[in-house]
């Protein structure tokens, strides 16, 4: 396993985090494939780079909603072409209770960089 690549999706994992934190999620966006596809707990996937921006935009505005992940450890492919970030997750609907769970990320290298190319989210209840 190639200890530099693992190390280097879990750095990027943690950027996209501190991005969507910092409300920068134009540049978090800039860091996935053009068909991306985020499958959120409790409802459709959500497919597409735009599609992704309008909804992280959206959630960052609303009042009340609250999102935390931390990467917990990553594997990347023998080709170093492909990798996967297992996590934790946290979030908050607005008059909800917080819920727990985990997530599955997917990184593919394209043109020599990582893009995240899906995402998966369940809850833990």
């Amino acid at each position: 396993m190639n200890e530099q690549e693992v190390n280097e999706v879990m750095e990027l994992e943690r950027k996209l985090y501190r991005l969507y934190q910092s409300g920068d999620v134009d540049e978090m966006i800039d860091h996935l494939m053009e068909n991306a596809r985020v499958c959120p707990p409790g409802s459709e996937s959500i497919v597409g780079r735009e599609n992704q921006r309008v909804l992280f935009k959206e959630l960052a505005k609303m009042e009340g909603f609250e999102l935390f992940w931390e990467p917990l450890e990553a594997q990347v492919s023998a080709s170093s072409d492909m990798a996967y970030v297992y996590g934790s997750v946290r979030w908050k609907m607005p008059g909800s209770a917080e819920e727990v769970g985990k997530y599955i990320s997917i990184w593919v290298k394209e043109n020599g960089e990582w893009k995240n190319a899906v995402e998966i989210r369940n809850s833990n209840g």
